[in-house]
């Protein structure tokens, strides 16, 4: 019974710290003037004031663009205007990274800027940002799963309690 229930709570507290790091949250196919990208965002939605990457892959990956992500706030939304520059991944020559963070809740625009061969261009993406939890998934599975123990611990107790009733009954059938 304590093996289960250790194998219980592992399983509880691993289960919110699985993620898939190497597939991004959202991915949407946008034209910036003359290119064709795709854009990824590692989350979505994504969350204030925690930093996620924007990564841009042109569809023609002999094209050698430039550019940057400018983080705009929508309709409603109070707060300025942030550029960040969009650095080349490495190890690959087409792909474009930008690590940018969002200091408000709200609707937003995320604009990606590109400058190549044929010009420069732009294309927008609508975003929502939402507020973190008020705690991390792990710490509130662990507190909610907390009366499970004490149950447990109840069960048992009534079980040995039972078993101890019936013990003598059965010795005094004997004589």
């Amino acid at each position: 019974m304590r093996l289960s229930l250790i194998w219980i709570s592992l399983l509880i507290l691993l289960a919110g710290s699985a993620s898939a790091a190497s597939k991004p949250a959202r991915t949407d196919t946008v034209a910036a003037g003359a290119y064709i990208v795709n854009v990824s965002l590692s989350k979505d939605p994504p969350y204030v004031d925690e930093a996620f990457d924007v990564t841009v892959v042109p569809h023609n990956s002999a094209q050698k663009l430039t550019g940057k992500v400018i983080v705009q706030p929508g309709p409603g939304t109070n707060g300025a205007e942030i550029p960040t520059t969009l650095q080349a991944v490495g190890g690959k020559d087409d792909s474009l990274r930008a690590s940018v963070h969002i200091p408000v809740q709200g609707a937003w625009n995320i604009i990606v800027q590109l400058d190549g061969p044929q010009g420069s261009g732009h294309a927008s993406i609508a975003v929502t940002v939402g507020a973190p939890g008020a705690m991390q998934p792990w710490l509130a599975w662990l507190i909610g799963a907390s009366p499970l123990v004490f149950i447990a611990i109840w069960i048992g107790t009534q079980h040995r309690y039972r078993h101890s009733l019936l013990k003598p009954q059965s010795a005094e059938a004997v004589e």
